[in-house]
């Protein structure tokens, strides 16, 4: 068989609509991780995020493959974004009270999955058997639905073993992953991933203007401003480098059929850096919230590893897509090693305001150094 070359595709108006539930998702989520949280609160954030996160990677790359202009697929979605939206609202709850409710919207996804993938079973450019789908979708699906009538750590094992079952499957590389991973649009991947970021880069604005809405003081308005200016600069380098990397990196990588490469940069590897961006607007929210005071223990963490985690993630990404360790390592190790070293003591001893912007100032010294070394790097070309 002759794997059929990818279909050109660009993210629609109606996949950006789809995304509008996944705002609501990462804002509930984040409002656990703001004033204090200790290790559990962080935990329950993660325990949370990733099925949400799974959900909307599997739909993404199901409309990367099939497209989102045909009636059926457009109406699949519609009727996807109700059960995430079960999964958002159960999250202020979802491993106590309303686990069961959260459960049955991962259930509720799968099978609107399914419902994407088991028309293409049988079609000549895919060749999928029928059971793929079947144990990809709608096993984990009942899976997530029986556990919503499991009480105790048998619901969260039964969780872990549908999560699990999918990767497993996704790790098992036959013929037929083989095509689908030559038929990924490389461009459209890049531009959906890049959109979810920017959807939780919104959340660290928002953080910050309800912060400083809520609390309308001079020393807030600087938190803000120093705030912004972090967030803005994470941006700019995420859109400037770490983007165009990142598609260069998997047209490569789909070039020399590195499916375990492509599969951790697109499916496990953004999840850490949504953590990591998602953490960082809780702290920045609560310092511009409180700015006259030390943050608390949980806002440093969340702080320092959510400059630190952005980094190291994105590092790992490029790495993961071709780029060398030592080159990887050059500008990972300083952008990880200059928040711990100056952002902790500074968010420690001094006050929320005064941390804000030290962090502003650590960020943009790290874009400057990367700015320069582009300089230098085509000047030697």
């Amino acid at each position: 068989m002759t794997d059929p070359s990818p279909e050109p595709r660009r993210a629609d108006w109606f996949e950006l609509f789809f995304d509008l539930v996944f705002v609501v998702t990462v804002a509930v989520l984040a409002h656990g991780l703001h004033g204090d949280p200790g290790w559990r609160d962080f935990g329950t954030f993660l325990v949370l995020l990733f099925p949400a996160w799974w959900a909307w990677v599997n739909l993404t790359l199901s409309v990367n493959l099939f497209g989102s202009d045909t009636g059926w697929n457009r109406t699949v979605l519609v009727a996807a974004m109700p059960g995430l939206g079960l999964m958002a609202a159960a999250a202020p709850e979802g491993l106590d009270g309303r686990a069961w409710v959260f459960a049955l919207g991962a259930a509720w996804v799968r099978v609107a999955v399914f419902a994407l993938w088991w028309p293409q079973v049988g079609r000549s450019r895919w060749e999928f058997p029928a059971w793929r789908p079947i144990v990809y979708c709608l096993v984990p699906a009942s899976i997530w639905a029986v556990s919503a009538f499991v009480d105790g750590p048998a619901r969260f094992a039964l969780w872990g073993l549908a999560i699990v079952l999918e990767v497993a499957l996704l790790a098992f590389g036959t013929a037929q992953s083989r095509v689908m991973y030559r038929l990924l649009s490389v461009e459209h991947l890049v531009e959906r991933i890049g959109l979810f970021i920017v959807i939780v880069f919104g959340e660290s604005v928002f953080a910050i203007v309800t912060g400083l809405s809520e609390h309308f003081t001079g020393l807030s308005a600087i938190a803000a401003l120093a705030a912004f200016v972090v967030v803005a600069v994470l941006a700019i380098t995420f859109f400037r480098w770490s983007t165009p990397s990142a598609e260069r990196g998997f047209v490569r990588a789909q070039a020399l059929g590195a499916r375990a490469n492509m599969r951790e940069a697109v499916l496990y590897l953004p999840f850490l850096l949504v953590s990591a961006v998602t953490a960082l607007a809780a702290a920045l929210g609560t310092a511009v919230a409180e700015p006259g005071h030390h943050l608390p223990l949980g806002s440093v963490v969340g702080l320092v590893a959510g400059i630190g985690g952005y980094h190291a993630v994105s590092g790992l990404i490029a790495q993961r897509l071709g780029e060398s360790w030592r080159s990887v390592l050059r500008w990972v190790l300083p952008s990880i090693v200059l928040p711990v070293a100056v952002v902790t003591p500074a968010a420690l001893l001094l006050p929320g305001w005064t941390a804000t912007l030290v962090a502003a100032a650590v960020v943009l010294a790290l874009f400057t150094a990367s700015k320069l070394t582009e300089q230098r790097a085509a000047r030697a070309a």
